[in-house]
């Protein structure tokens, strides 16, 4: 290997690589990075999984009661025995994460698991630094001096490296005085440069050498965590745990931090900066990159995605140092609402209405929503990728309230005019961002290449001007044909132009030629309906007839969603009609040949007439090409008028497109939200667990958030009784209507402390979140909570609004709040008695993004004889008297649930408009439709190569990522449960006959999956739940039952953080929990999760619903297992009454509850006769026993023969069922009765054929063990 020379780059280079190895991430030697808040990316996925995480229940010795015989007191006498509890160690081989299962308990907030603590290792280097006579002077860079690092090694000793063309050396400076001669050796001779930094490393220190072959990154061992828990995300923003400890100590020293921007730019004046990255012009390059083969677009995707990461990550840096102030704005004479940055190259304004073009809309409300608006816009036109439309770099970041808008800068923007400097700073005053630019200067020409003009759209400051491009209207009409946009003429100025989208759609022509497409809120219709019917009307639910306030803005839209799924929906009926049509007109032309041949003809075309006849018929499939619904996405539009809103001009709906929009949004309300409600309560539905997840599920159902108080009032719809009468909801209703109304209490609070927390100073804000907890939170501790407040000499003068907040006024704000922006009257009770507490402070630190200290926070009144943990005074005392060296003081008790210091730090939360993977998303349908065609190995290939180009483009660590490796495990599972199903109904099937699928990979891939999923989205978020969920059954698919119990367990701990213990939903893992423990012949563990899944069903659902009909069903099989054969009667017959109640007597379901009945009746029945069999000859024994000793003749054996002296078999001995006593009739059901227990098990479970397989027995025990349902 050819050495090469060191230049200085090559030096820092080498630096950089020495600091990754004896500095890697996830250690206690990793002390360089400064996340923007604690713990990025944290994980606790290893715990999870070795069974260590408090979740899965006590960690300590299980206590179990055993039987022990007391000594008497005299010799040779035993006294009587009594239960005494003694701890005792379960075997390993028996325990699993439901051994001490005692019912449901909640993990305190102390000991939720919500990080891994990073591995212990010992440190390498004292210290490492470079060194202050840095850089280089000119005369000795002249002789190859490149760069000086001074280190102080374990052993004691200061060295500064010198680093030059040749290598490192030591040289004889130090701390003070510099020398760069070689330090010489005990023989006088001065050792050659050495071209390896760690090779020179080695020489100086033996413990260097030891140590850093104990790190993770080099040691010869299996590192202690998965790699991919402890690597850096590269591209994706990591998820900040909601309660974590504050670092002890607070920092570390370690200068090297500060200098790490020399390590990577070389700078050491302001001048030898790199000049910022021109971020528009690498979006637009990435953007314009060749995509016309597999490859070209595979490269082209990675690109994009690795710049937009990097934009986005730019955004932050220039949102921190704009609202620290260490930026100055562009315009910094104009009032600070006015107020414009640039920083790095990216335009930062606030999402406020700083130049009254919302004044009609809403002002700053609506402000705030269409700059949301417009990122969804610019995302989507994004993941269109339409050739020929530009869009600028944008990221909208919220933080510390308020929120920001980031935007790549268009090119010549600045050298537009040719005004003088003090006309172009009037301009900008008057823009609100810098993508407003006033198109309305005469002597600019439209046409011109060298400044950006508007040339596309209606001017935002001169709504009567407006701008028309033949290249720009050809690029929109791709662009309406994705969106189903209408064609529509706007006038303006008494000139008429077509346009396709909203005219307030512009386009804008940089001095680089290419045209950019900005303002993107209206490419979706107006909800007109709601505008119509709820700006200013009546509340939804109970009080309908009252009077609701006025809705805060007019940026009422149609989210693309519903816009796809009312395109559908109109397609299908009028499929329909055509093909009603069609058969219409051949009866009609049958008649014509005779009234008998017409109705045999008739007859014959009654078939046609189903939904499948314009799928066959090819003059159908023409036909179906010419539907055509597209949108006006003017219509409704409100316009500026000099008072206030002006008509809108487009309103008649003879107009096809326009009357479009009036009947999409009559949809949204009459048939979108009814369905949510319904699919939840037909069980169609799922997941939904918070806020989180309910916006997603609506959402995705084209449902906006605005619609939570209508979808409350249609579940009291549907909770209504047979007479009309209203009943409380109960169920998945119960529950979804629960979710809501938080929901509503959630956003009304964010916009309230959103508005409190603006304008502070930052060491302000925990004050003021705290208080605002407080209020909301803990006034069952303090009811009147006092406000953390001290004056200090700069900032504001007057005293911040959140201190005169008190508990009543907020409480009042968050119902007229919940009034205003749902249209729903919420019962001031339900903010005292109705809200789950812990869940709404995640929910606030989750999705406000601030971070809490991690303690027992006390929400109810707690007895002074009792610590907040719940341990008795008694235990208190015995404590106190055995007093600790060196114990910390107690602290002073807190008189509030909140305190400042409980907020720890505010985290960004980011919105970004990033393509699409388009490439690997085809693929990865392409699999999914393969499968569906029946070619399962083809449709797998095909998944395995779109995860593998979703890796390639975002790299591993990203929710895309998990949620394709989570798909790819789901499909696996689906099909494995296809083939044991398959299996089962096959006569003399081979119980290990192979599935014939990689299960391994599927495991694999899903534990990845939860790893990536907590690092990215949060160890306590919805979709780490599912994908924990998903990992729990294919590990029991697999065989192994200890891992599915241990992710069942935790499951329950992810339920109750997010929703609470009351949620149906939770029966699913309880009921699985018990099968799988049934697998390991846990019975008795097995029976209490399912009496308990049975008594949550009864008080949930009812005790005639058919939830609690199944529940009991499994309890069924429970105790027959465990033996008890009486109760598994019991269970039965309560079931076989519900579904008779419910499905009747003559459904399948209730036939095979039945047949178990049936058969249990005849084996009780059967135990029953052994027992009294066994009872008679017991008082025989005694009777003869009698006789013996007083004389007499003893008496005969009934029936008259020898006695026999049998013990009847029981199940717990031998597993059959006693045979019918000697001299009886058999049992009614003889066959049932003389079958061994294994077969009654697998009658029992409706599985057990006609004539048993030999070797069957506990087929379904082990691998193969697929009980467990969803």
């Amino acid at each position: 290997m050819l050495a090469e020379a060191y230049t200085e780059g090559a030096a820092r280079q080498a630096i950089i690589r020495l600091l990754d190895y004896i500095e890697p991430a996830g250690t206690t030697a990793h002390t360089l990075s400064t996340p923007q808040g604690i713990a990025p990316g944290a994980t606790i996925f290893e715990s999870v999984r070795d069974g260590l995480s408090a979740t899965l229940g006590s960690t300590e010795t299980v206590y179990e009661e055993v039987e022990v015989a007391l000594p008497s007191g005299r010799k040779g006498k035993v006294g009587k025995k009594e239960v005494v509890k003694v701890k005792k160690e379960i075997p390993a081989e028996q325990a699993n994460a439901f051994s001490d299962w005692k019912g449901w308990s909640s993990v305190p907030l102390s000991k939720l698991p919500v990080a891994q603590a990073p591995v212990e290792v010992l440190p390498t280097l004292r210290s490492i630094q470079l060194s202050p006579f840095n850089p280089p002077p000119a005369h000795l860079r002249q002789q190859g001096h490149q760069l000086y690092l001074q280190v102080s090694i374990l052993e004691g000793d200061v060295y500064t490296l010198v680093c030059t063309s040749r290598g490192w050396y030591v040289s004889k400076s130090n701390v003070n005085n510099f020398d760069p001669a070689p330090r010489t050796s005990a023989d006088g001779k001065a050792a050659a440069p050495t071209h390896s930094l760690i090779d020179l490393l080695h020489s100086l220190s033996p413990l260097f050498s030891e140590r850093i072959f104990a790190l993770p990154s080099l040691s010869s061992t299996a590192p202690a965590l998965d790699p991919l828990s402890t690597v850096a995300i590269p591209q994706a923003e990591p998820a900040y745990p909601w309660l974590i400890s504050a670092p002890k100590p607070d920092t570390v020293p370690d200068v090297l931090r500060t200098q790490l921007a020399y390590l990577h730019s070389g700078a050491t004046v302001p001048d030898a900066l790199d000049s910022a990255r021109d971020w528009n012009e690498e979006i637009q390059g990435v953007k314009e990159l060749p995509h016309s083969t597999m490859q070209e677009r595979v490269f082209r995707e990675r690109m994009a995605q690795k710049t937009w990461a990097e934009f986005t990550q730019a955004s932050l840096r220039a949102v921190n140092a704009v609202a620290r102030g260490d930026v100055v704005a562009l315009n910094p004479n104009e009032p600070s609402r006015s107020h414009m940055w640039l920083h790095a190259n990216i335009f930062v304004t606030k999402a406020i209405d700083s130049i009254d073009a919302y004044s009609h809309l809403g002002g700053d409300a609506a402000a705030h929503v269409s700059h949301a608006k417009d990122a969804e816009g610019v995302r989507l036109l994004n993941r269109l990728d339409v050739d020929g439309a530009y869009l600028l770099g944008h990221t909208v970041v919220d933080w510390q309230g308020e929120r920001w808008v980031c935007q790549s800068v268009l090119p010549g923007i600045f050298a537009r005019r040719e005004a003088p400097v003090a006309e172009e700073a009037e301009g900008a005053e008057k823009k609100e961002d810098w993508v407003k630019v006033d198109g309305a200067v005469s002597e600019a020409a439209a046409e011109s290449t060298s400044n950006p003009l508007i040339i596309y759209g209606v001017d935002s400051e001169q709504t009567a001007t407006a701008h028309w491009d033949e290249a720009t209207h050809k690029v929109m009409e791709k662009i309406a044909s994705h969106q189903r946009l209408a064609a529509h003429k706007v006038t303006t100025g008494g000139k008429e132009h077509e346009f396709y989208a909203s005219a307030e759609v512009k386009g804008l022509r940089g001095s680089d030629g290419r045209r950019y497409l900005l303002d993107l809120p209206r490419l979706n219709p107006v909800d007109i309906e709601w505008l119509d019917k709820d700006y200013n009307g009546k509340l939804a639910g109970p009080d309908a007839e009252a009077e609701a306030p006025v809705y805060p803005h007019r940026i009422a839209l149609l989210r693309p969603e519903l816009v796809e799924l009312f395109w559908e929906s109109e397609l299908k009926r009028w499929a329909r009609n055509v093909a009603a049509e069609q058969a219409a007109k051949k009866k009609a032309e049958a008649g014509e040949e005779g009234e008998k041949e017409g109705e045999t003809a008739a007859d014959g075309e009654k078939k046609p007439e189903t939904a499948e006849e314009p799928v066959i018929d090819p003059s159908t499939i023409a036909t179906l090409k010419e539907f055509e619904l597209r949108f006006n996405p003017d219509a409704f539009v409100d316009d500026k008028g000099a008072d206030g809103i002006a008509p809108s001009k487009y309103t008649d709906e003879s107009d096809p497109s326009i009357k479009a929009v009036r009947d999409a949004s009559v949809f949204l309300r009459t048939i979108a939200v009814p369905a949510v409600a319904l699919d939840i309560l037909t069980g169609a539905a799922s997941g939904i667990m918070d806020g989180t997840s309910l916006t997603r599920h609506l959402h995705t159902r084209g449902i906006n958030m605005r619609y939570l108080g209508h979808l409350a009032a249609t579940i009291d719809q549907f909770s209504k009784g047979p007479e009309g009468e209203q009943r409380a909801a109960v169920g998945h209703l119960g529950s979804l209507k629960n979710i809501v109304l938080q929901e509503m209490v959630f956003r009304a609070s964010k916009h309230i402390l959103r508005r409190l927390v603006r304008g502070l100073l930052p060491e302000q804000v925990p004050a003021a979140v705290s208080h605002f907890l407080n209020l909301l939170l803990g006034t069952r501790v303090n009811a009147s909570p006092k406000a953390v407040y001290e004056r200090i000499d700069i900032g504001p003068a007057s005293e911040p609004e959140y201190v005169s907040l008190t508990a009543e006024a907020l409480r009042k704000e968050i119902i007229s709040e919940i009034e205003t922006r749902f249209r729903w009257k919420l019962d001031e009770t339900f903010l005292s008695e109705g809200i789950r507490r812990p869940q709404l402070l995640r929910e606030l630190a989750t999705r406000f993004a601030f971070q809490t200290a991690q303690r027992d926070y006390v929400f109810e009144p707690v007895d002074e004889s009792a610590t907040p943990n719940g341990e008795s005074d008694k235990e208190n005392r015995s404590a106190a008297a055995k007093p600790k060296k060196g114990k910390a003081p107690v602290a002073a008790k807190r008189t509030t649930t909140f305190v400042p210091e409980d907020i720890l730090t505010l985290v960004p939360l980011v919105r970004s408009t990033a393509p699409s993977v388009s490439v690997a998303e085809e693929i990865f349908e392409a699999g999914r439709s393969t499968i569906n065609r029946g070619q399962v190995d083809m449709g797998l290939e095909f998944m395995l190569e779109g995860i593998q180009l979703y890796e390639q483009i975002h790299t591993v660590i990203h929710p895309e990522v998990a949620a394709a490796y989570n798909q790819y495990a789901s499909t696996l599972h689906q099909l494995a449960r296809i083939k044991i199903q398959q299996l089962a109904q096959q006569e003399n099937a081979d119980p290990e006959q192979p599935l014939g699928l990689d299960i391994g990979t599927g495991l694999r891939l899903q534990r990845q999956a939860v790893i990536i999923a907590e690092r990215t989205l949060g160890v306590y978020h919805p979709d780490t739940h599912a994908y924990y969920f998903q990992l729990a059954m294919l590990e029991n698919l697999e065989g192994n039952s200890q891992a599915s119990l241990r992710y069942f367990r935790h499951l329950l701990t992810l339920w109750d953080v997010i929703h609470g213990a009351d949620h149906p939903e939770i029966n699913t893992i309880l009921s699985n929990a018990g099968i799988v423990l049934q697998a390991l012949n846990e019975n008795a563990t097995s029976i209490k999760l399912l009496e308990q899944t049975a008594e949550r069903t009864a008080q949930q659902f009812g005790d005639k619903h058919i939830q609690h009909g199944s529940a009991l069903h499994q309890l069924t099989q429970a105790h027959f297992l465990g033996g008890d054969f009486a109760k598994a009667l019991e269970s039965s017959n309560a079931a076989l009454d519900i579904f008779k109640a419910q499905y009747g007597e003559e459904h399948n379901q209730t036939k095979e509850v039945a047949k178990n009945v049936e058969l249990l009746t005849a084996v009780v029945d059967n135990v029953e006769r052994q027992k009294a069999a066994q009872e008679q000859m017991k008082k025989q024994h005694v009777e003869r026993l009698a006789a013996a000793r007083t004389g007499a003749p003893a008496p005969a054996v009934a029936g008259g023969k020898k006695r026999v002296l049998v013990q009847p078999p029981t199940a717990a001995t031998n597993g059959a069922a006693a045979p019918p006593a000697e001299g009886e009739a058999p049992a009614a059901d003889g066959e049932a009765a003389e079958r061994s227990i294994d077969e009654l098990v697998k009658y029992i479970q409706g599985s057990v054929p006609s004539k048993p397989a030999r070797g069957a027995k506990n087929s379904l025990r082990g691998k193969r063990r697929t009980g467990a349902k969803r």
